[in-house]
């Protein structure tokens, strides 16, 4: 086909409260509405919300959320079950739902997603899709730009109002070909799961999120109970002040405060990297946090986290690999659809554990706790065979 260049659309901008009811109104018979979000996140933690786009199929919407005080029946079109919301690449986007408004979308369809299940390119952009598949090319030159100044310039407009445009003639096009692939019902089993992300986020509990830091697997019991309750204070503070995590303190100092227990603030002076400012402002809550959680309870101890495989482990572990690869193959998907490699290292982990502690030889699937992105389709095509191959 040949490629087209087409940088008009037509928009309608949303900047009173009465104005966006009517068009929930005439949303509300919709099968789809096609989803984006406008942002800056460049020294906080959360996303500031500039912009909502939404294309109805028929037109293009630019909601102003900063103009905007009544969102009641936007929010019951982000729920109804019978509106399928349509992203691309949605991962920032639902942040900025929960952020703006509490709540997931759902039910959501990716593109992206869907696009790998196509196996038309793992993780290929909004602007690569559309010339792809519509010949269209769609211009990025407003990405960066300034997207909570007022008045918006038109160039900021049409290229907003572009990111949803093509969206729902994608969507049709992805939904017929993966019907006749039957492969529809897995890529909306992943759509769905991609919420499952942020669970913790929406339940505002913090306190698992010393898993995320990798380093973290060098420390014993003790050591991680100080790591996961200085994790948990980090996380708390980063929101209260509305800071990258990175801004309060880096991942590497809380291991190494967890590593050495300081017990007073001389100690917590001594520890490389902690500026002045942060011992002088935060070190007196840090050491009481410190103290109030040693010697606890052995039953309330963390569980050690898994350490990296061994050279021994990895050449099984390089067999799974295979075996991913050649399902893949058959499937005629992307080798990171069917098993990404952190997923797989999680599952070999859990049996490298489970086998520690079991009597029996072999382990049983039911028995496993399996990472949320191997249950559904593929615990019926995959983990079967790659227990077979790690253990």
């Amino acid at each position: 086909m040949d490629k087209l260049t087409d940088y008009s659309t037509d928009y309608i901008v949303i900047t009173e409260d009465h104005d966006l009811n009517q068009y929930c109104d005439s949303w509300k018979n919709k099968p789809y509405l096609a989803l984006d979000t406008e942002f800056m996140r460049t020294d906080s933690f959360y996303p500031k919300v500039a912009l909502l786009q939404v294309s109805d199929g028929e037109r293009n919407f630019l909601i102003d959320p900063l103009s905007i005080a009544d969102w009641e029946q936007f929010i019951a079109l982000m729920l109804a079950p019978e509106i399928t919301k349509i992203f691309h690449s949605c991962s920032e986007d639902l942040l900025v739902f929960i952020r703006q408004f509490g709540l997931l979308p759902s039910p959501v369809f990716d593109t992206q997603v869907a696009n790998a299940f196509l196996n038309q390119g793992f993780g290929l952009s909004y602007q690569n899709m559309v010339s792809e598949q519509l010949g269209i090319d769609v211009p990025k030159g407003e990405t960066r730009s300034n997207w909570l100044q007022r008045p918006l310039s038109a160039q900021q407009l049409d290229y907003a109002a572009l990111d949803v445009a093509y969206l729902p003639e994608i969507y049709l096009r992805q939904k017929e070909a993966l019907a006749a692939m039957n492969k529809l019902v897995w890529v909306e089993e992943d759509c769905q799961r991609l919420g499952n992300n942020y669970k913790e986020e929406l339940a505002q509990d913090f306190s698992q999120t010393y898993r995320n830091i990798s380093a973290a697997w060098q420390l014993d019991e003790e050591q991680l109970v100080i790591l996961k309750v200085l994790a948990e204070w980090r996380e708390k503070r980063a929101r209260h002040r509305d800071k990258p995590r990175n801004w309060i303190i880096k991942d590497k100092e809380l291991v190494t405060i967890a590593k050495s227990i300081p017990e007073n603030i001389e100690q917590l002076s001594q520890i490389e990297g902690l500026n002045t400012n942060f011992i002088h402002y935060e070190g007196r809550a840090l050491i009481t946090l410190i103290q109030d959680n040693l010697n606890i309870d052995a039953e309330k101890l963390p569980e050690a986290l898994p350490r990296p495989l061994s050279n021994g482990q990895k050449k099984i572990f390089k067999k799974a690999q295979l075996l991913v690869e050649k399902k893949a193959g058959e499937l005629n998907l992307p080798i990171e659809v069917l098993g990404r490699k952190r997923t797989l290292i999680s599952v070999f982990q859990e049996i490298l554990k489970l086998k520690s502690s079991a009597t029996e030889e072999l382990i049983d699937v039911d028995k496993m706790n399996l990472p949320d992105e191997l249950l559904g389709w593929r615990k019926e095509i995959l983990v079967e065979g790659l227990l077979e191959v790690l253990q």
